[in-house]
């Protein structure tokens, strides 16, 4: 009983809090690059990767980089399904064209509560990885992305394989389609 109170106070003080954090309005800086699950978005000015996702920034394209307006939304309930805490789209505040050149990592699985699958699919001999076109920047690359497809059965039979496999590609902007497509420069599956 002694500490019943002081248990109170700290009940009430969360709830404050999430109460107090709820519609909060935050900049974020949006990268070049989505991966696999992954918006890549974090939060200004430290540059923290959000642990959870932008919702209604449907116009952003690859390539960019973006500072954005947003509100933090906080649900009274959340759902079993998902986080417990997302930001809301407002505003574009900046937009820039990524100009580098160096490779960067991406995954070419998608992973939920449920399931584990292969971001990559190939349609009229053109690989996509979600809207983005996939170009292999050589005949040995498009074996390493044939090989992943390859994999879709045991993804779909073996579910502690599917969760254990690592599938990254390396990739740039492809020069000839920087906002739509990546170039794959090598494929891992380990």
């Amino acid at each position: 009983m002694r500490y019943l109170p002081l248990l109170l106070l700290t009940l009430l003080s969360f709830g404050c809090k999430k109460e107090s954090e709820n519609g909060k309005v935050v900049e974020l800086f949006v990268d070049h690059y989505a991966a696999s699950g992954k918006q890549m978005i974090y939060t200004l000015p430290d540059k923290a990767l959000i642990g959870t996702y932008l919702e209604g920034f449907d116009e952003r394209e690859l390539g960019y980089t973006y500072r954005v307006r947003a509100t933090l939304y906080i649900p009274d309930v959340a759902p079993m399904d998902g986080p417990s805490q997302w930001y809301t789209f407002v505003k574009v505040l900046d937009k820039e064209l990524y100009k580098g050149t160096e490779s960067f990592v991406i995954s070419l699985k998608t992973s939920s509560i449920f399931t584990t699958n292969i971001a990559v699919r190939l349609e009229n001999q053109t690989f996509y990885y979600g809207s983005y076109i996939l170009r292999p920047e050589n005949d040995a690359v498009r074996k390493q992305l044939e090989d992943v497809l390859a994999l879709v059965p045991k993804f779909q039979t073996d579910s502690q394989y599917a969760a254990k496999v690592l599938i990254d590609a390396t990739v740039v902007h492809d020069p000839n389609n920087r906002n739509n497509g990546y170039l794959v420069k090598s494929v891992k599956i380990q």
